[in-house]
């Protein structure tokens, strides 16, 4: 995946908004995730939590699933495997503040690997057992 090094791990609301809504993300943001160099990570449980969106119709995709998943996974991004170090890591977290599991692994994820995580999750913003780089969207029309 290039010779640069993984600088942050994207939540699925960071990569998801980078592709379909560019324009709430701050400029901030945007620059970050626009560096031609930049490598980014992403938790394979993202793949899935936009899959499972798209099925149940809270995210509608011009393109089969699959092949929107194939090009919105761009040589900046890294698939992050689901581990057993990952889920044990996961099952383990201190005063996680939701019950999403989706975001256990992700934060868990982040650990694992050492890397901040980028989102807009705030329920995840003041979690201080990770490294969290959170934003407040910009609300679009």
């Amino acid at each position: 995946m290039g010779g640069h090094e993984v600088t942050y791990l994207l939540d699925t609301n960071v990569w998801l908004r980078g592709i379909t809504e560019a324009a709430s993300l701050p400029e901030e943001v945007r620059r970050l995730l626009d560096k031609r160099d930049a490598q980014f990570g992403l938790s394979a449980i993202s793949l899935w939590e936009v899959g499972k969106k798209h099925q149940i119709g809270k995210l509608e995709l011009k393109k089969d699933l699959g092949l929107w998943l194939s090009e919105a996974v761009s040589s900046q991004i890294q698939i992050l495997p689901i581990t057993p170090e990952i889920v044990a890591e996961a099952m383990g977290l201190p005063d996680f503040p939701n019950r999403d599991p989706a975001d256990e692994l992700i934060v868990a994820t982040a650990r694992a690997h050492r890397l901040p995580l980028l989102t807009a999750d705030t329920k995840l913003k003041n979690y201080h057992h990770a490294k969290i780089r959170y934003f407040t969207p910009i609300l679009t029309s």
